[in-house]
């Protein structure tokens, strides 16, 4: 597979996999057929301007793949017919369009689609998020908050809710001085159907208030964080898994950008030390035991984020190995037009099922920008692959203007994806679809569709949130 150059963005100095299913109930599935929304239009990736940067000709496809260019949408097969009705079972997965926002933000281009995705999800908060009352979910809530920060706009103020506010009053009490209160520090959902947070969402939330409110972050919520940290440095994306021996490489990687952008040292020393490790000799990165069944691949979800990571931590080498496992994934001039551009979840080529948040996640490793550092693109346009870039051929200047990419500020970053309460398809900044039916993912798929869909079946669909 030819792939494309890539030039590594500066950054700061020292960004769904499938949960072994649990069976639904009856009015679950019921709830879950009201939140059905009919599927509209996708438009085909553009043929112009081109461009030969990895990260402006995979934000291109992704355009491509909005329906009504402004949201993403993810399957559920409700009736195990394994065949989908387009009618009934397609859903909005607003955790994955969160992670296409992020991905335009890194690549700094396609900008018209990410406000336009933005406009989509300030219309659609109690559907992500919960009502903030009965239904309140912590993960979906910090994705929002980061979402509408990097984008311009007002978290306080954001499709009708104080998004800072809702996610402030999941915050659990310390309130050892009186009582021994569960998990103090922790953003916990509150929720009929359970409650989801996990370190991703934890994560998100950091990050989100250090970037959005003048004390930052409470310190409770860090301290929180710290505790839950395994053995070896990592962190784990199931609470009911602590204590823990063992990590995981995508809820580490977000979580290690929230420690460095706090500054916690000793665990963000601990939890590199932890990625690095987990590195196989070509760059590559997998989730072992991940998921139902477990996921073992070298995959471009971990890989991505693990690559945002490293680079956001100084660690450029392992982050231009990473990058380098990256590219070869990405569909280049030999494959398919309707393709061009794409990320491959793994070595096995394209796949539909699972390109997208593949896509998503791969752009946040090659742009190399933590979550601390983006902003909203710089460019409005979406860009087509220049195919007439071969391997091996140094590739012509892009046509067009430059896709700027937003500059590396403010404090080490932290990032990606997928976190919250009912998701259907987690992780994020953490899903990846059907090839291995069961990747977590930052969008960033935890928080994908919503309460029902969540509870219908944690596939691990690589989507931090």
């Amino acid at each position: 597979m030819s792939h494309l150059t890539v030039s590594h963005a500066s950054t700061l100095p020292p960004t769904s996999r499938g949960y072994g299913g649990r069976a639904a109930p009856v009015a679950i599935l019921a709830l879950l057929a009201l939140l059905i929304t009919p599927s509209g239009a996708n438009a085909a990736p553009p043929t112009s301007p081109l461009t030969t940067d990895p990260a402006d000709a995979a934000a291109g496809w992704l355009t491509g793949e909005l329906v009504d260019g402004d949201h993403l949408t993810t399957e559920f097969d409700l009736d195990g017919n394994a065949t989908i009705d387009p009618a009934t079972e397609v859903f909005p997965d607003y955790g994955l369009t969160a992670d296409a926002i992020l991905a335009f933000a890194a690549a700094g281009s396609a900008g018209n689609a990410a406000n336009a995705a933005t406009d989509y999800l300030a219309a659609n908060v109690s559907g992500y998020a919960g009502d903030g009352t009965v239904e309140s979910y912590a993960g979906s809530l910090a994705k929002l908050i980061l979402v509408a920060d990097i984008m311009g706009r007002d978290p306080t103020a954001f499709g009708g809710r104080n998004l800072i506010t809702d996610l402030q009053a999941r915050l659990q009490p310390d309130c050892s001085d009186i009582l021994v209160c569960p998990n103090p520090g922790r953003y916990s959902d509150a929720s009929e159907f359970g409650d989801f947070s996990n370190p991703l969402g934890q994560a998100l939330a950091i990050i989100g208030l250090e970037r959005t409110t003048t004390d930052g972050a409470p310190a409770t919520a860090v301290d929180f964080l710290v505790s839950v940290q395994c053995a070896d440095g990592g962190f784990v994306s199931d609470l009911s898994a602590l204590p823990c021996a063992t990590g995981e490489v995508d809820t580490t990687a977000l979580a290690v950008q929230a420690l460095a952008l706090v500054g916690r040292d000793a665990a963000t020393d601990a939890a590199t030390a932890y990625l690095i490790g987990q590195q196989a000799a070509d760059g590559s990165f997998a989730a072992p035991g991940f998921g139902n069944p477990p996921v073992t691949t070298a995959n471009a979800n971990s890989t991505g984020l693990a690559a945002q990571a490293l680079r956001v931590l100084g660690s450029g080498d392992a982050a231009d190995d990473a990058v380098g496992w990256l590219l070869g994934r990405q569909i280049g001039a030999d494959g398919p037009q309707e393709q061009q551009g794409a990320f491959a979840f793994d070595a096995t080529g394209f796949d539909p099922a699972n390109a997208t948040r593949a896509t998503t996640q791969a752009i946040l490793g090659v742009a190399g920008i933590g979550f601390a550092a983006l902003a909203p693109p710089a460019d409005p346009l979406a860009y087509g692959l220049d195919v007439g870039v071969e391997d091996g051929v140094p590739p012509p200047p892009a046509a067009g203007p430059p896709a700027a990419g937003p500059p590396a500020v403010g404090p080490p970053a932290a990032g990606p994806p997928a976190v919250g309460p009912p998701a259907a398809a987690p992780a994020p900044l953490p899903a990846t679809g059907a090839a291995p039916r069961g990747l977590i993912g930052l969008g960033f798929g935890l928080l994908g569709v919503g309460i029902a869909a969540s509870v219908i079946g944690r596939r691990r669909t690589h989507e931090p949130a």
